[in-house]
């Protein structure tokens, strides 16, 4: 039975000249400043959600899932954080992601560390539920590099659904778009095999004068159409934004 699926949309534009990525990364750093910005070949964007971390031994993963929209008031903005840490349907959402990245980090780990709750993590435009779950790698995987990890870390319920396999299923049936980098690993592994990558998030891919931003949302039993939608139009703020 499926749990949860993560459904994606694009939207293209094309711009009367050459859209200049260092551009759009310098604006998205600066009104992003608690995300990981990044530009890898044209692929640009402010991701909120850590992937995988992994340095001395110790690995660290962000779950982010369950969002809802700021509205520039202080007073209402922290009684819609309240709302989103009660919020049945949020919380289920958010259980299916942390429990996929707990399950995957498991055999590389002596122990893990999962937070009962998960907080509210404010960005500049929206809220997040967020779990940081943690682990020390088994001694007899120390040789075990970042690549390994990954490869049954990703994708996780965030960014595809639960069980996955059943998620990928509905995904490739219905959504209609590909995408492309979108949703992948990002960021850097050194010679070592330590690293850090994020999930390519509030991004777009560029091309000359052309441009393709993203948003996904999570669907569970409990999740509103329109207020599906909503939560997609405010992921794709930051590009919109970042591209005036």
């Amino acid at each position: 039975m499926l749990d949860k699926v993560v459904l994606a949309r694009d939207f293209s534009g094309t711009a009367q000249s050459h859209i200049d990525a260092r551009s759009i990364l310098k604006k998205l750093a600066a009104e992003y400043p608690s995300t990981w910005s990044f530009s890898v070949s044209g692929l640009v964007g402010a991701t909120p959600e850590l992937l995988l971390r992994l340095s001395r031994k110790m690995v660290t993963s962000r779950v982010l899932a369950g969002t809802i929209s700021k509205t520039g008031d202080d007073e209402r903005d922290l009684a819609l954080a309240a709302s989103l840490a009660r919020s049945s349907k949020d919380l289920e959402e958010h259980e299916y992601a942390v429990r996929s990245v707990a399950q995957a980090l498991e055999p590389f780990c002596t122990s893990t560390n999962i937070p009962e709750s998960p907080y509210v993590l404010h960005l500049a435009n929206v809220m997040h539920l967020a779990t940081d779950v943690t682990g020390a790698l088994a001694e007899k995987l120390a040789h075990v590099d970042s690549f390994s990890i990954l490869e049954q870390l990703h994708p996780s319920a965030a960014v595809c659904g639960t069980p996955r396999s059943l998620a990928t299923e509905l995904i490739k049936e219905i959504e209609g778009l590909s995408r492309g980098r979108y949703a992948g690993p990002v960021g850097w592994i050194d010679a070592a095999g330590d690293g850090e990558l994020g999930i390519a998030l509030r991004c777009g891919e560029i091309n000359d004068r052309t441009v393709r931003i993203f948003a996904g949302c999570g669907i569970v039993a409990g999740s509103n159409p329109e207020k599906e939608l909503a939560e997609s139009e405010a992921k794709l703020v930051p590009m919109r934004t970042a591209l005036k």
